[in-house]
């Protein structure tokens, strides 16, 4: 499914409602409370009205908005109005959302949550939480943004607003589907959307139907999604609101190329883009140009598929130069107004320069007198430094000569050193031979008896209705530990059999996407068992990479693998594919205990042990991360880790685009 649909009409429409809601009539409204400020005799009123003005004129002008505000809470601490100066921090935690500025809000909301903690303001402490949870949302920080929602649901539920409890169902929904939970984001959903039918609200309904039909999607349950689409739309042309028409055509697009309808896939894709064009919907013809694409790239048309990912891009260009040509002129007015003030500034420095005129005609004779007797000093330091210098290149002519027979004696001492080396090496590599093949024999030689363990542990088990609980658990423990020494057997062997160029492999064009997939979902219970979210874009790209399938599956699993192990409990893992140039860039990001410098080094040596140590007590063999720089590089690749210690480890792997 095309993700960031999803993530529009679930996040941001809600976000919307909640900071922006106040845009009907708004100039009446502004005009009206200028009005009250003006006859308000009463210092809590003042401050209610310029908070009530900041937050009518922030989505215009932040600097207007700040004035307001700047007041308020000046006079708020004045007399102690410790609800006025909640409303401040409050109305300053949004406009710092709205400006992108997350440390800020969060601050900011922080001590409005606590005052209204303090006042006993519920309604209030609910709508702080709700901030809360869309300032995390839109860092990325679902654990946060989740508990903060829920937060203000009950709130919301307690104060028995219908209409809030509705949104933030949606809300939760959202996050749930975006950590990929579905079962838990359909509740949500179906919870928001039932609310929203008993307050007759058509447009929270649609909104949960378009979502809930991005559930069934993400299910493969691709009619059903129609269904609920066409839902959501039925109301939206009631209503006339052509965005969420278009998102939805959109998304039914998407559908059908899935179900490989492609001459209905373009058609509703065509809709959307009419819709979008007759608007200036810019941001969604981005996406509709992409999805052009990926159904031209479906039906194998890649001349055409790449035309449209390249106006995709030219669209998204054009949008950010547009944003920066708005940012210039902003930039230019402060200019012009700061130019202004300057130049008032240096009029009065004028002035003030008259006054002094007279002081420097005194000084003027001094100042002459003074250079004089300076560029007499100056010359004397500029012939007594010529005279260093000259004695200074006689001493290095002689130091050169004596290094030189140093060079000399230190040329010979070398080559006497590496013949010598030469020597020593041929020992080691004659010692590494007979290492390689003692461990061969060993690990072939561990192999049956090691089979026999586990078969004869089995042929026990069937017998267990005879076993005490103890002795089950330690049949359990002997098929743990031999599943482990079994595996770090495979390991060994595989390392040897690189070594030695005995292991066959095959360079394939190969669909990355699916192969990453297939790896989360194997290593997903695993990372369930220490509640580490696994957390992926909403738009995974697909590129087509030249490698060996079981190769990128081993060096994938190896690399999760260590993140699960190094990943504390309750933490996430990041996990991303990205294209550069001619390559793509698989990155697995954990919020483990990173790397030292000296881990960097042996990083991916045999049997290296790193100061790390795994937060589940894991086993490791040291060899994992050995046999992924050689699986990646006979296939042409590259493979590197990006980290500090004490801040997790960013794993890459870049493989050769087909």
């Amino acid at each position: 499914m095309n993700y960031p649909k999803l993530n529009f009409v679930g996040i941001l429409v809600l976000i919307f409602c909640m900071v922006s809601g106040y845009s009907r009539a708004q100039d009446s409204t502004i005009y009206k409370l200028k009005s009250s400020l003006d006859t308000a005799r009463e210092n809590t009123v003042r401050v209610d009205i310029w908070v009530n003005l900041a937050q009518e004129i922030m989505n215009t002008s932040i600097d207007e908005a700040t004035k307001y505000l700047d007041s308020a809470e000046a006079l708020s601490e004045k007399i102690e109005y410790r609800s006025g100066l909640a409303n401040v921090y409050k109305v300053r935690g949004s406009m710092s959302t709205l400006e992108g500025k997350y440390a800020k809000a969060l601050s900011s909301l922080s001590k409005a949550l606590t005052t209204y903690r303090q006042t006993g303001d519920s309604s209030n402490m609910a709508r702080t939480d709700w901030l809360l949870g869309n300032v995390y949302s839109s860092t990325n920080n679902y654990n946060e943004a989740l508990r903060y929602y829920k937060n203000a649901l009950e709130y919301f539920v307690a104060l028995k607003d219908s209409k809030s409890v509705a949104a933030l169902n949606n809300n939760v929904g959202t996050i749930y589907h975006i950590r990929g939970n579905l079962d838990s984001a359909s509740i949500f959903y179906n919870k928001s959307l039932l609310t929203y039918l008993e307050l007759k609200d058509k447009e929270g309904a649609s909104t949960n139907y378009t979502n809930i039909g991005n559930v069934y999607a993400d299910r493969e349950e691709y009619y059903k999604a129609i269904e609920y689409y066409n839902q959501s739309n039925g109301i939206l042309k009631q209503l006339n609101q052509t965005l969420g028409q278009a998102v939805n055509y959109l998304n039914m697009g998407d559908v059908y190329m899935h179900l490989k309808d492609y001459g209905k896939a373009h058609e509703y894709v065509k809709r959307a883009m009419n819709i979008a064009e007759k608007e200036g919907f810019g941001s969604l013809l981005t996406d509709q140009y992409y999805t052009v694409g990926e159904i031209y790239e479906a039906e194998g048309k890649y001349a055409k598929a790449l035309e449209w990912y390249r106006k995709s891009e030219l669209m998204e260009d054009s949008l950010l130069n547009t944003e920066a040509k708005t940012a210039l002129i902003e930039t230019q007015t402060r200019a012009l107004e700061e130019a202004q003030k300057r130049e008032l500034e240096k009029i009065n420095e004028i002035n003030s320069e008259r006054l002094k005129t007279e002081k420097l005609k005194n000084s003027l004779l001094w100042v002459i007198s003074s250079s004089i007797l300076l560029l007499l000093l100056v010359a004397t330091v500029y012939f007594y430094k010529r005279a260093r210098v000259a004695r200074k290149i006689k001493q290095q002519s002689v130091q050169i000569l004596d290094q030189k027979s140093k060079i000399f004696d230190q040329a010979r001492s070398i080559a006497e050193k590496n013949d010598s080396l030469l020597e020593h090496n041929a020992r080691l590599e004659k010692l590494n031979e007979e290492k390689n093949y003692l461990m061969n024999v060993v690990a072939h030689d561990l192999k049956s008896p090691l089979n026999q363990i586990e078969g004869l542990a089995e042929v026990i088990r069937l017998e267990k209705g005879n076993l005490s609980s103890t002795q089950l658990e330690c049949l359990d423990n002997i098929a743990v530990s031999s599943h482990r020494l079994s595996k770090m057997i495979n390991r060994i062997l595989d390392a040897r059999a690189i070594d030695s160029d005995s292991k066959s492999y095959e360079i394939k064009d190969i669909k990355l996407r699916p192969v990453l997939l297939q790896t989360i979902t194997n290593f997903a219970p695993l990372a369930e068992r220490k509640q580490i979210d696994i957390v992926k874009p909403l738009r995974l790209a697909n590129p087509t990479v030249k490698g060996d399938k079981h190769y990128i599956q081993q060096v994938l699993e190896n690399i999760l693998s260590n993140a699960i192990k190094f990943t504390p409990q309750g933490k996430q893992i990041d996990i991303s594919i990205d294209l550069e140039a001619s390559r793509a860039i698989v990155s697995i990001k954990d919020q483990g205990p990173g790397l030292t410098k000296e881990d960097h080094k042996n990083l991916f040596n045999e049997y290296a042990k790193l100061s790390a140590k795994p937060t589940g007590d894991e086993s490791s063999t040291g060899l994992g991360l050995s046999i992924v720089k050689k699986y990646v590089g006979l296939m042409g690749g590259d493979v590197w880790c990006e980290s500090e210690d004490g801040q997790g480890a960013n794993f890459k792997v870049a493989l050769n685009l087909a």
